[in-house]
């Protein structure tokens, strides 16, 4: 069998260009823009790809940006595993290693937001400050459910549709009232066709669980309080379990900030990308200004 083409497949948003990036034994695939100042790294969820930062890239044009496909996903390698946060926040690190990113500003989006928390508390030194989009807040014992539940809940369903089909279920989602060529695109890099022409997954079932399990089984709240550095935590449509886990993860957090956004789709990225520029852009200014500062002795 051949390897699956992916569904779209689209030249970086202007000014970008796409690398290749060593990750720990696995290739990654990434979009780097060049600037001056605070460097950023994207970081998506989990069964996306770097394509969800496409709409919020040109409002962060002039900083350094880089946009990864974490393993597993969009065009980078996928290795049978493992996919525990450590092996992902490890491949992060050796992105930037590769790139001589020594300090950035990291944002993630979902499950991305985890690692980006993760590496704030494991890399201190390497994190200038954190951007939580929808992410690293709601955890299992937020939920009056069980754990295999929840694990059920967060089971991806096995799509297998011709592409024209495709686009039709995905255009009648909760991002339908913002639909539009570029959104479409975007979603549509999650997927690839195969031999059969059905479209799929790019992220293999059996990586997706992983991830989840990994999510429900490992506690990440005791790596909270070592976040150090300005922790941005946007919730979106915030219902009293992630409203209660928003202000209890901000209390664990030395320097965070807090975002109710109502109304907001979980892929807020892809819906209101002007605002989420604008978050990154206050995180990053936020960074420049204390540095200057310092620099300064005041």
């Amino acid at each position: 069998m051949t390897q699956p083409r992916p569904v779209v497949s689209e030249p970086p948003v202007a000014g970008g260009l796409d690398v290749d990036l060593p990750g720990q034994d696995v290739r990654l695939r990434a979009t780097r823009w060049p600037g001056s100042g605070t460097p950023v790294l994207l970081l998506h969820g989990l069964a996306s790809t770097r394509h969800i930062w496409d709409l919020v890239v040109p409002g962060l044009a002039g900083l350094p940006v880089l946009a990864l496909d974490q393993r597993g996903h969009g065009d980078s390698d996928r290795p049978t595993g493992p996919y525990d946060g450590e092996t992902v926040l490890a491949d992060a690190l050796t992105a930037l290693d590769a790139l001589g990113l020594s300090r950035v500003v990291v944002v993630g989006h979902s499950w991305g937001a985890w690692t980006a928390l993760r590496l704030a508390a494991r890399a201190p030194e390497r994190v200038l400050a954190v951007v939580c989009v929808d992410g690293g807040t709601l955890r299992m014992r937020d939920l009056a459910v069980t754990r295999e539940q929840v694990r059920e809940m967060l089971t991806p369903p096995r799509i297998a549709l011709p592409v024209e089909e495709l686009r039709v279920v995905l255009r009648d989602g909760p991002l339908r009232p913002w639909w539009t060529p570029a959104v479409e695109r975007a979603v549509l890099s999650i997927f690839a066709v195969g031999d059969d022409g059905l479209a799929r997954a790019r992220l293999l079932f059996e990586s997706h669980m992983a991830i989840v399990d990994d999510l429900l089984d490992v506690e990440l709240e005791p790596l909270l309080p070592d976040v150090r550095c300005p922790a941005w935590l946007v919730s979106c449509s915030p219902d009293a379990p992630r409203a209660d886990a928003l202000e209890r993860t901000a209390a664990l957090l030395p320097q965070a900030r807090t975002l109710r956004w109502e109304g907001a789709v979980h892929d807020v990225p892809l819906q209101w990308p002007a605002l989420v520029a604008g978050v990154v852009r206050a995180a990053a200014d936020e960074v420049s200004l204390r540095q200057t500062g310092e620099g300064s002795g005041s």
